[in-house]
């Protein structure tokens, strides 16, 4: 397995870490933990041998092997997919491709014993292997990573980045490794592939170190917790949770004893202070005075991996009821339709977590609802006074690499205070001269952190977000959460991030074959949904063994079905709504244009003037009283007959 002592790597000044002693068997599930720089990547790659530690060393078994999936690779390969995966099998490929030269050969005429007998002798050490199950495992395998059987001949060359890694995972796990090291393994997995690697990890022999920002992976996979902390390594048993609650009794322990020694010297430099002039105890003060000197200094303790502070970022203008409607809309690319007829709508204060395979469309409802993406058919409408704020990794291609982290954020209108500034920065980890940073030497999670920081300082009321915790790390996965919670506008967000589903969503929408399925709530009543409807739709077996299947597929677009005819029978009702909520902004935006001319001296210095525009402001505020409550009285209705089709939703 491995065997690592005495590790401790730097660069430069800083030290990363120092004296990491750690040791992986069989059967060890370890996550790694730790703050943001302390190391965890460097560790990781120290012990796949991809990097040397400055002192100490790296041992394993002489038979042992080791897999190691980084967090970013550049991997550019012409082979089918299938292929790709199967060539590192190591001897079984080799004994694979001389059995095919030897049966040609043979196939061809040739006679020769010696061959015949090689055959024998290959086809024994190839049975021995395991080398008949080779394929039918790499099928498997990338059949639970998300690949099509279509894909399996495709070139490598042809997956985006995303499934080229997906693609070097299952060729790591294919191989079955004694040591299996994962950087971020979920970052470019869906909530499908996502629950098939926890099972394959758990069901596995071989032993693990995991660095993961996802929680709820974590406490499902790990035997056990490796945290880099101030302090020195930590080792625990247990998953992530209880390894933070050990944490925090850790601390709460070395608090208590840096209050009691505080307490104690107190005492003794009151004593000292007191009797220094007596000479009846001069022994006894130039005792104490000695001992304080020879303790050690007093450093209160520093919580590590503490939770992000909590921020507290502006809250949004209030919109309309209906937020973003789509209705009808008909969605692809090119030749690809991924919707024929969608509806769909957020309401104000939803948030709304879409999840499902990849490619089943999620992004491209969410880039549809930000404008991204123009419907072929159908329209998308925005209720009353929506703004919108959308986040998604292309993003960060839009920063200005000559700024520093700090002049972005200061470049954002109304932003004057440096502390202020910092403040949020220090919310996403950027603290010190981390803020000085230029944009273009700042890695792929520095980056996402510094766009997340930019969206959240000044939100839109409707937040629309692709994969937001993808390259975060776990105290910035935190902040976002908090931030989420607190927020008061509209969310939709796409994440495979189960803890933030369950903290955060009001809504879960599983989307698949260009079909949403809603289900009320988080993520755990989602499952209990999921495993009522699983249970409605088992097969039923009579008497005479006839069974009756009712497809989980039929009865989504039954569903589907039925929102569609009750957005046709509420189609005037919305418009509306609609009409209500435009007539009220029109109006706003005249009042605001009255007062501010009402402000102006050449206007307030013309009584004849200032008088009609004070009547016509007058006038203006009696039609948003009357038009307001004629559109509360519409809302109303709306909402009303949108929760009794939910409530029938849920009952059928």
């Amino acid at each position: 397995m491995i065997d690592a002592s005495s590790l401790s790597k730097a660069f430069g000044a800083r030290s990363l870490f120092s004296d990491v002693s750690l040791r992986i068997d069989k059967g060890d599930r370890l996550a790694l933990v730790g703050r943001n720089g302390s190391g965890k990547t460097t560790l990781l790659r120290i012990l796949a041998g991809e990097e040397n530690p400055d002192t100490g060393e790296v041992r394993g078994r002489r038979d042992s092997t080791v897999g190691y999936l980084p967090q970013e690779i550049s991997l550019e390969s012409e082979e089918h997919l299938l292929i790709f995966v199967e060539n590192v099998a190591g001897e079984l490929k080799s004994i694979q491709l001389e059995l095919e030269d030897i049966h040609d050969k043979l196939a061809s005429g040739e006679e020769d014993a010696a061959l015949v007998e090689r055959s024998g002798n290959l086809q024994s050490r190839f049975e021995a292997l395991g080398g008949y199950r080779l394929r039918s495992r790499a099928q498997q395998i990338l059949s639970g990573l998300g690949f099509k059987e279509a894909d399996f001949a495709k070139p490598l060359s042809t997956f985006s980045g995303g499934w080229r890694m997906r693609a070097l995972l299952g060729r790591i796990l294919l191989t079955e490794p004694d040591v299996i090291l994962l950087d971020e393994p979920t970052n470019h997995l869906d909530i499908v592939t996502l629950e098939w690697l926890e099972n394959f990890i758990t069901s596995s022999r071989a032993g693990f170190l995991i660095v993961s920002h996802d929680v709820s992976f974590l406490d499902r996979v790990v035997n056990g917790v490796f945290a880099l902390e101030r302090g020195g390594a930590v080792r625990s048993k247990g998953n992530y949770t209880k390894y933070v609650t050990e944490r925090e009794e850790r601390l709460r322990q070395r608090q208590a004893e840096f209050d009691r020694r505080q307490r104690k010297r107190a005492e003794e430099e009151r004593f000292i202070e007191r009797f220094r002039a007596k000479n009846t105890k001069a022994k006894q003060v130039q005792s104490r005075i000695k001992k304080l000197e020879r303790e050690d200094p007093l450093v209160a303790p520093m919580e590590d991996n503490a939770s992000a502070p909590a921020i507290r970022f502006p809250q949004p203008e209030r919109s309309g009821k209906d937020v973003v409607t789509v209705e009808g809309v008909e969605a692809g690319y090119g030749d690809l339709i991924v919707y024929s007829s969608l509806d769909f709508t957020l309401h104000r204060g939803e948030k709304v977590a879409l999840i499902g395979p990849n490619g089943a469309g999620k992004s491209t409802l969410l880039k549809t609802m930000a404008g991204e993406v123009k419907p072929r058919a159908g329209e998308v409408r925005y209720g009353h006074n929506v703004s919108i704020g959308y986040f998604s990794q292309h993003q960060m291609e839009l920063l200005n690499p000559k700024r520093t982290v700090l002049e972005e954020v200061l470049a954002l209108p109304g932003y004057r205070s440096e502390g202020e500034a910092r403040s949020i920065l220090g919310g996403f980890l950027f603290t010190g001269d981390d803020v000085e940073k230029r944009v273009s030497v700042l890695s792929g999670g520095e980056k996402s952190r510094l766009v997340m920081a930019l969206l959240l300082t000044q939100p839109g009321n409707l937040l629309l977000l692709d994969e937001p915790t993808n390259h975060l790390d776990i105290d910035a996965c935190e902040t976002l959460k908090r931030a989420l919670i607190a927020y008061e506008g509209t969310v939709a967000v796409i994440t495979h991030d189960r803890d933030l589903i369950n903290r955060v969503a009001t809504r879960v929408v599983y989307v698949e074959d260009g079909v949403c399925t809603e289900y009320i709530g988080n993520y755990d009543d989602y499952l209990r949904a999921r495993a009522r409807l699983e249970d409605m739709n088992a097969e039923e077996v009579d008497a005479a063994g006839v069974k009756r299947v009712h497809k989980g597929k039929e009865a989504r677009r039954e569903a589907a079905k039925a929102r569609e005819e009750f957005a046709k029978k509420t189609k005037a009702l919305r418009k509306k709504v609609e009409k209500y909520e435009d007539e009220l902004s029109s109006r706003e935006e005249r009042k605001a244009e009255i007062e501010k001319l009402l402000a102006d001296p050449e206007v307030y210095s013309d009584p004849v003037r200032g008088r009609e525009l004070g009547r016509e402001r007058q006038y203006i505020i009696d039609e948003l009283e009357i038009a307001t409550s004629m559109w509360e009285e519409a809302a109303l209705e709306l909402e009303e007959l949108e929760l009794s089709f939910k409530g029938e939703m849920e009952r059928g």
